[in-house]
């Protein structure tokens, strides 16, 4: 596993996603400046964002992935339901395989939105194969609207989703956020 590259600098906790109005949200400040120091990344630790729609999910997830990449990491954001149809394709033209190399290889992988979808047998065993690859390797970051018991309802199958929970949750730092819309609520 190399090394992380050296900070670009601390996160400013007056400006940004952790801002002290965040704190009303129910966001751990402290939390959120451990996890922009990035050393989740070379501990291959997953970080699982959850709460209602407009709390501030994808902000906090996709400014730790922005710092990751400002420090030389490589990542990628990906919003779930494009994770799951490019799995479902892959599997027509027969490219599985090196669709799921190619996002285990990536240092910081956030998955956003995961929960809003439905999903068939296979995208959820390619799902299952990618966290397994990326398992002790790299982190995940991933938003979701559900707690952990209701994956399976997307999921389906209870073993397979028992087996990836294990996996992420192995090393993993789930924040909940609890706290109203962020987003202005017009008409």
């Amino acid at each position: 596993m190399r090394s992380p590259p050296a900070s670009s600098g601390p996160i400013s906790p007056s400006s940004g996603p952790w801002s002290p109005s965040r704190s009303k949200s129910g966001v751990n400040q402290r939390q959120i400046r451990t996890f922009a120091e990035l050393e989740f990344i070379p501990r291959a630790e997953n970080i699982v964002f959850v709460g209602e729609t407009g709390v501030g999910k994808t902000g906090l997830a996709s400014a730790l992935l922005l710092k990751a990449m400002q420090n030389g990491y490589r990542g990628l954001f990906i919003r779930a339901q494009d994770l799951f149809d490019e799995m479902y394709a892959s599997l027509a033209d027969r490219s599985t395989r090196r669709l799921l190399t190619a996002l285990a290889r990536i240092d910081v992988l956030l998955i956003d939105e995961l929960g809003y979808l439905n999903l068939k047998s296979e995208q959820t065993n390619i799902f299952f194969k990618l966290m397994e690859e990326r398992h002790h390797r790299h982190p995940t970051i991933i938003t979701t609207n559900l707690s952990y018991p209701e994956w399976q309802g997307f999921l389906g199958n209870r073993a397979l989703v028992d087996a990836l929970l294990s996996r992420l949750r192995e090393r993993c730092h789930t924040v909940k956020i609890d706290g109203p819309c962020l987003r202005p609520q017009t008409g």
